[in-house]
């Protein structure tokens, strides 16, 4: 599928309250050596207080510790009967990896579908597997069109680059869906796959659908 494109003014999903909430200090800064459980402390003491901090990302071994400690943090929260989500914004026009993950508390639900296993044969569930090769504009072409015909989709990644580029690709299906008025946002959780016979660890990328 080729790749979408958006018009010049909508290369960044960045809103205007989001622009607010880190011009008001509410964020996280996010590198390859910060340890996922601290920054998922913070998260989860944020979330109980009030509103969870975004977290600012630049490079694919920034973005995967921060959809670990997203995906730590909601462990940590289903205790207080919550749970968390996050909205990547792009913070540049190249759209590359320097992105802002706007995270938000819900309360958790008994059953909740968002980490709620699909059942064999399900027509109406998508899973997108994501890897380090690939382009995060082409795959969230797909994305974009499994989400407008009401499809409900996961992604799946197995590794740090893989993790990235299903973070951009969710950024890229939001600027995607601008014109559907549909945005996308992610409910990442830690789960295991077989591949080649073996047991790999990889993050699950659960997509909910809003309407604008």
């Amino acid at each position: 599928m080729a790749a979408e494109h958006s018009s010049p003014q909508q290369l960044t999903a960045v809103s205007p309250d989001e622009e607010a909430q880190l011009a008001a200090g509410r964020y996280i800064k996010v590198s390859a050596a910060s340890q996922p459980k601290g920054v998922a402390g913070k998260l989860s003491h944020s979330a109980r207080e009030g509103e969870p901090p975004a977290t600012l990302c630049i490079g694919a071994a920034s973005i995967n510790q921060a959809v670990k400690s997203i995906c730590i943090a909601r462990q940590y929260l289903t205790r207080d009967g919550l749970n968390l989500s996050f909205q990547p914004a792009f913070r540049d026009k190249d759209r590359r990896a320097n992105v802002a993950l706007y995270v938000a508390k819900q309360p958790l639900t008994a059953n909740d579908p968002m980490d709620a296993p699909a059942a064999d044969g399900d027509a109406e569930y998508v899973e997108l597997p994501i890897s380090a090769h690939s382009k995060a504009a082409v795959v969230a072409g797909a994305l974009a069109a499994r989400v407008r015909e009401g499809k409900r989709v996961s992604l799946v990644s197995i590794g740090v680059d893989a993790v990235s580029n299903a973070v951009l690709t969710i950024g890229n299906a939001r600027l995607y869906l601008e014109e559907n008025t549909l945005d996308v946002r992610a409910f990442p959780t830690f789960i295991t796959v077989q591949k080649e016979g073996k047991q790999l660890n990889a993050v699950k990328f659960n997509i909910k659908v809003e309407q604008l």
